[in-house]
């Protein structure tokens, strides 16, 4: 929430400065008729863009969100998206914990209420959302259907799920305890993604003034610099 209050407040305050603030400037840099860098001519076409058109911004956002969500929806893009979820630092280990405690939590609270391993494998499959993880489950209940042990898809997938996973379900197998084993796995991660997001709200902050900062600078460089070029030319 805080992120994105920030750059809400962020970008509606650059709407009001495109709208009232950018006009002024721009009826200034006509009558002394400065040479505009192409920083300059950028934001005055935004700002031209949301004077003559501010009647539909709304719908441009409206289509832009429409747009993303239903291309969400289809299995390519779905898959895209997973991907590229997998591969961004920082985020990539807390989906990836965040998956193994879902998991482990759900196959515990299965397998020990007693329900079938392979409807619980089944059931744990839709609670997951990342496509690839659906796809270790569905091929964990076709290695369980031809005998092979549940840990042994979750040691073959190291990058998608820790070593960890894999290692205690298999101890859970040999000692018939695997509900109470999972149940440690997810208390585990969950304590992990915990703490993985209090820390990351952390550095979120800094982050954000950088971004802000580098906004600001770059709007006050771009409309400020051709009055300079002005006052150096006397």
């Amino acid at each position: 929430m805080y992120p994105a209050i920030v750059v809400t407040v962020m970008c509606g305050i650059g709407v009001l400065m495109l709208v009232y603030v950018v006009p002024t400037l721009v009826s200034t840099f006509n009558e002394l008729k400065v040479p505009l860098p192409l920083s300059t001519k950028a934001i005055i076409a935004v700002s031209s863009f949301l004077l003559n058109y501010f009647w539909a911004l709304p719908f441009i956002i409206l289509a832009l969100a429409l747009g993303v969500f239903f291309m969400l929806q289809s299995p390519a893009a779905r898959k895209v998206f997973d991907v590229i979820v997998l591969k961004i630092p920082v985020i990539s280990t807390m989906v990836k914990k965040t998956n193994a405690a879902r998991t482990a939590r759900t196959l515990s609270s299965l397998v020990g209420a007693g329900v079938e391993i392979m409807d619980s494998l089944a059931i744990t499959e839709e609670v997951l959302q990342n496509h690839y993880y659906k796809e270790v489950l569905a091929q964990a209940r076709r290695d369980v259907e031809k005998g092979e042990p549940i840990s042994a898809i979750f040691v073959r997938n190291p990058d998608l799920y820790p070593s960890l996973v894999g290692e205690m379900m298999s101890v859970g197998e040999e000692t018939g305890k695997l509900s109470e084993m999972l149940l440690r796995l997810a208390v585990f991660y969950e304590n992990e993604v915990a703490a993985a997001t209090k820390d990351l709200s952390t550095v979120i902050e800094p982050v954000l003034m950088v971004v802000i900062g580098t906004a600001v600078g770059f709007f006050a460089i771009s409309m400020i610099q051709p009055l300079y070029s002005v006052v150096g030319t006397f």
